[in-house]
């Protein structure tokens, strides 16, 4: 039986899809974990195939070409419905896993059978640093523990799903697929959540459906379910090829859809106590998106939303008006500061 299925949705990325299944190799060198690999490649115009069929005869590789592009989220739900595993991994097709992360998994299903949902920690990792490397890198050759950790809370062990929610274990609130690992049945059985015509909409992160689909699923399969928070470690989340495709929607996400992950949780059954204060932390980012949607021409995702709809509906949360009081005073005062600036040059100049 397959335990473990690792579900790679990619787009245009086959040097960071190299290095990725590299990085699956090398784990499966230290494990004795039965797994298979799905890669569902969303009609790029590089050739995906090349790097699959070296990897074909070392690893267990399941492989999809769509004929055309069908959109971040439908590719991502192609991947997974590729699986047999009795768990899957989500991985973006920059990350890495660790050379024991296979070996680790492994040993922590065993001894928690109870368990349909682990949240297991990442590093981060800039793009630079692999440009340093040997092609493709090799990731029994670096020291990963000089990283920063995506979360910093130290505490592992079994919880409810629910008590994962909290901006000290993930910041944005499991947004990013490659930090769980989750019992594929209920994710199966839970599939007639997400909006047919809203997945079908191939413009990036245009709705909540297709900038969150796994968000939709796992919060009605695994509301009532035993989770597991581990603070060690993984994968690598390579920083840098990612953002080259949405760096202009990075606030509209951080502003909007971030939100909505919340609002899809507490419509699921999590309690308002741990809504309000999560709401209140991610609320933070509101006004300054808005902010850089608005005035700054290198940011896009206005074209999605009617403001004055999410607005009205934050207006209840003390959050929106104590993280905002905050971003316009240092906005006043880099403009108070400025001026400053400009009167000493002009009186600099009329001395000489």
């Amino acid at each position: 039986m397959v335990k473990l299925s690792i579900c790679i949705p990619t787009f245009n990325r086959v040097r960071h899809l190299e290095n990725c299944l590299n990085s699956i190799l090398i784990a499966s060198k230290k494990s004795s974990l039965n797994f298979e690999v799905c890669v569902s490649d969303n009609c790029s115009q590089e050739d995906t195939y090349s790097v699959i069929k070296n990897y074909k005869d070392k690893l267990e590789i399941i492989f999809n070409q769509n004929k055309y592009n069908i959109g971040y989220g439908s590719n991502s739900l192609k991947s997974v419905s590729m699986a047999k595993g009795e768990f899957v991994w989500m991985l973006g097709n920059d990350d890495l896993v660790l050379p024991d992360s296979l070996n680790i998994f492994e040993k922590l299903i065993n001894v928690n059978s109870e368990v349909d949902f682990y949240y297991v920690n990442s590093f981060h990792l800039n793009t630079n640093i692999l440009d340093k490397f040997n092609f493709p890198f090799d990731t029994r050759r670096f020291n990963f523990s000089k990283l920063k950790k995506f979360s910093n809370y130290t505490k592992s062990g079994k919880q409810n799903f629910f008590e994962l929610i909290n901006p000290f274990k993930s910041f944005e609130f499991l947004l990013s697929t490659y930090l769980c690992i989750f019992k594929r049945k209920f994710w199966v059985e839970n599939l007639n959540v997400i909006d047919k015509k809203n997945i079908a909409d191939v413009r990036l992160y245009s709705n909540f459906d297709n900038t969150g689909p796994h968000i939709k699923i796992w919060s009605a399969a695994f509301n009532n379910k035993i989770a597991y928070f581990m603070n060690e470690p993984l994968a690598a989340n390579v920083h840098g090829p990612r953002g080259e495709d949405w760096n202009d929607l990075y606030a509209f996400v951080e502003a909007v859809r971030i939100p909505e992950v919340l609002d899809c949780y507490r419509n699921n059954g999590m309690s308002y106590m741990r809504f309000f204060l999560c709401k209140n932390y991610a609320l933070g980012r509101f006004l300054p998106g808005f902010y850089n949607m608005i005035f700054k021409p290198n940011h896009r995702g206005l074209e999605f939303v009617k403001i004055w709809k999410h607005v009205i509906k934050n207006l209840l949360y003390p959050g929106i008006y104590i993280f905002g009081f905050y971003f316009f005073l240092k906005k006043l005062l880099i403009i108070v500061k400025n001026l400053f600036s400009e009167k000493k040059l002009i009186h600099n100049s009329n001395a000489l």
